[in-house]
């Protein structure tokens, strides 16, 4: 008996202790969870607040330009009154479109359904243009833009749509500054695609995108460019896909630059009742 009751008490020593470290794999388990569950919320955050940082930057900068530009204008002897008061027309533009940024960012990373409506791609597509033309004229490039005309109309959110069509032609112009200025071309199309969706190329005369990169310039933070977040092209397709449609890039890597294309479904018959 005596022998019997030690091997059984050996035996509930060993289970519990067993138990006990079973526990223990367990409670680090969950705290390695806890953990990465943290590190994945921060990283969220930084790329929220670093995407929105990087997409704010353009129109401030205009801002800022524009205001420097009106003060030379008004001290000018005689004051360049027109100059000055279309430097002023920018920086209020530009106020506006820094607040469609956030709106569109408000609305991609907001819980439940996101506004949307029927928009017209042409329309974005031209007052997009029309935003970035000083930086087009500034840098000597050449626009050669073909809107099809009478396109259908798409279903989505007019200020991610126009952040994504900026991103696109900011990066085309960005491509170009180590090319000559006599071969500084933009083209800029939209067009219809089998009757069911909308198409919008943006091609630059840039270096092109070596072959092995490409396929990784829409993944986050991975940028072929030496200062970039490498967050503008996620967030472009991350929000294209949103809308139902898909955003790729070609490039032969070489003189024949870099083209981006997205296609948008049209919107239905529903849709345009609505």
């Amino acid at each position: 008996m005596g022998f019997a009751k030690v091997t059984r008490d050996v035996t509930e020593r060993r289970q519990a202790q067993d138990l006990l470290e079973q526990k223990n794999k367990d409670l680090e388990i969950l705290a390695a969870r806890l953990r990465r569950e943290r590190n994945n919320k921060l990283l969220n955050g930084q790329a929220i607040v670093a995407a929105i940082a990087h997409e704010v930057r353009q129109p401030l900068t205009r801002i800022t330009a524009g205001g420097n530009a009106a003060q030379r204008f008004l001290k000018m002897v005689p004051p360049q009154h027109d100059k000055a008061e279309a430097a002023l027309e920018g920086i209020v533009s530009a106020g506006h479109l820094t607040s469609e940024v956030i709106d569109g960012f408000r609305a991609l990373f907001a819980k439940g359904d996101q506004a949307q409506e029927l928009v017209d791609v042409n329309e974005i597509m031209q007052r997009v243009l029309e935003s970035l033309s000083s930086d087009l004229y500034g840098r000597q490039i050449e626009p050669r833009v073909e809107l099809t005309s009478k396109l259908p109309q798409v279903n989505g959110n007019r200020s991610q749509l126009q952040e994504v069509m900026s991103n696109l032609i900011v990066n085309a112009i960005e491509a170009m500054e180590t090319t000559s200025d006599q071969s500084r071309v933009l083209h800029v199309r939209t067009e219809l695609r089998d009757r069911q969706a909308v198409a919008v190329v943006v091609t630059d005369s840039g270096p092109g995108i070596d072959k092995d990169k490409l396929d990784g310039i829409f993944t986050a933070f991975v940028s072929t460019k030496r200062y970039g977040t490498g967050l503008g092209l996620a967030i472009c397709r991350m929000i294209i896909e949103y809308h139902g449609g898909k955003l790729s890039a070609s490039s032969d890597g070489k003189d024949g630059g870099a083209s981006f294309e997205f296609v948008l479904p049209i919107a239905s018959a529903n849709d345009a009742n609505a």
